[in-house]
């Protein structure tokens, strides 16, 4: 016999696993695991992670929202391919959402933010320089993720993050072919400006950083369209 609590603890075990499967999908796209154009079949996803299909069915949805995943007409999923165009119309929005970011968290960032801040130059140079290198996405990813914490504006933050999924995929996929000197400089421009403790300043040197580091992306993305398109 039911008591009148299972219901209700079946309907949060149920939402924690959807929320794992969103979260192990996003993950597995961002990251390049799963390729742009592959199709998602809910009941092979089911199997691999061990659930119904129901989780996966909504996290598909999910996904969809976000744009990393489509939606075709006979009813079934397909990760986006990378969109050029669309790369360059997140570019001036995120990075001007980034830029606000970094305005508010200035005040904000503690001594060991700054010193972390100061590093990521050396650390492009030894990650673009390593026998193996793999684009970690330090300026992409990690600096965003920290003045969106710093900023304490949750609305800003999660707006921020929604357009972030796409320009980190895009990175993770072609960031490795943007000079590291120019991203070691970006990077060292905006530990500048945080060290400088003026909000203004970090303000339109994250806007002005980010949206040449994501129309930079958008192009390599480009180039690389029209040589698919090419080939055979």
């Amino acid at each position: 016999m039911l008591t009148p609590d299972a219901e209700p603890e079946r309907g949060a075990a149920h939402t924690v696993r959807a929320e794992r499967v969103y979260q192990q999908l996003e993950r597995e796209i961002v990251d390049g695991v799963i390729s742009p154009g592959v199709q998602l079949q809910e009941a092979a996803l089911a199997d691999r992670l061990h659930v119904s299909r129901t989780p996966v069915r909504e996290a598909l949805r999910r996904l969809t929202e976000t744009g990393l995943v489509r939606f075709e007409a006979n009813r079934s999923y397909r990760v986006a391919p990378f969109d050029p165009a669309e790369l360059t119309e997140i570019a001036v929005p995120y990075a001007a959402l980034l830029g606000i970011a970094a305005g508010l968290a200035c005040p904000h960032l503690t001594v060991d933010d700054l010193a972390w801040l100061s590093d990521i130059d050396e650390q492009i140079y030894r990650e673009f320089a390593s026998p193996d290198p793999v684009p970690h996405p330090i300026l992409a990813v990690g600096v965003p993720e920290l003045l969106m914490e710093r900023c304490g504006n949750r609305v800003l933050r999660d707006t921020a993050r929604g357009l972030q999924l796409h320009t980190q995929r895009a990175y993770k996929a072609f960031g490795l072919q943007i000079p590291r000197l120019t991203m070691a400089e970006r990077a060292g421009g905006v530990a500048a400006a945080a060290r400088s403790r003026q909000p203004e300043l970090l303000q339109v040197t994250v806007r002005v950083h980010f949206e040449h580091t994501i129309l930079d992306v958008a192009e390599l993305a480009r180039m690389q369209t029209e040589l698919d398109d090419r080939r055979p």
